[in-house]
């Protein structure tokens, strides 16, 4: 399993996510960095962890269309693999990530208004450049697409495994930044049951070695993690298992 820290950026900055509750999000605290430039704090993370992957979720592009453009840019620039959600909804925009150097792009069920056009992306690009974000809010399918309104998580993973995708993120956005435990683990374990071949990350909720222990144990491919490394819930050691040499 590999470990993936997440960045998430608004206004410009790297801010800490508490329960998807985005208008409450503010200025990240850690104790790896005094910085709350996202670049620098995705630096001092890889002093620590030399992760080669990590997630970055632009908020002022996901609700506001406003790409932190320039602060992407020099993430990249680091050389550390970039997974982006930008709340892609059209090709042009899958096209700029890449162009900009981002490794993989994210589609998202919370970005996404048409999911009938998920074939027509699997199509276009290989499975290294996109992966699809299935969103939930407590548990609830979290989608913009109007005719998947109500239909369950389980169902919306099938269908974009017929659509051609083969790497997929869960996250249930109630728990992120809470520490009360990765509630999406049984949701992940059913997917795999339908495809075991595809690549599954999750996360949210992380809060101790015992909790990434149990994320290893119901077989994700990756596990998200933000506030448990700046608070120093979990270490290096914590994490060095599942670290590359």
């Amino acid at each position: 399993m590999q470990i993936i820290p997440v960045i998430d950026i608004s206004n410009g900055m790297a801010v800490r996510a508490v329960a998807g509750e985005r208008k409450h999000y503010r200025a990240i605290q850690s104790r790896l960095t005094e910085s709350v430039e996202p670049a620098e704090v995705m630096r001092a993370i890889q002093e620590r962890l030399q992760c080669p992957v990590c997630y970055v979720a632009d908020l002022d592009a996901i609700e506001r269309q406003q790409l932190n453009r320039c602060t992407i840019a020099e993430m990249v620039r680091t050389g550390v693999a970039l997974i982006v959600d930008a709340g892609a909804e059209t090709f042009e925009n899958v096209e700029t990530l890449l162009e900009m150097g981002v490794r993989q792009v994210v589609l998202s069920s919370e970005s996404m208004p048409d999911l009938g056009q998920l074939e027509t992306f699997a199509k276009q690009y290989d499975s290294e450049s996109l992966i699809f974000s299935i969103d939930l809010k407590h548990g609830q399918l979290l989608v913009s697409d109007p005719a998947w309104q109500g239909k369950s998580p389980i169902d919306l993973a099938r269908f974009v495994i017929e659509c051609g995708f083969r790497q997929l993120i869960v996250l249930d956005l109630a728990a992120v930044g809470t520490g009360l435990g990765i509630p999406t683990l049984q949701l992940c374990q059913d997917i795999r049951r339908l495809s075991p071949d595809v690549r599954i990350i999750s996360g949210g909720g992380v809060d101790s070695a015992a909790c990434v222990a149990d994320a290893a144990q119901a077989g994700l491919d990756g596990l998200l993690i933000a506030s448990a490394l700046h608070d120093g819930r979990l270490t290096v050691d914590d994490l060095a298992v599942y670290l590359q040499p």
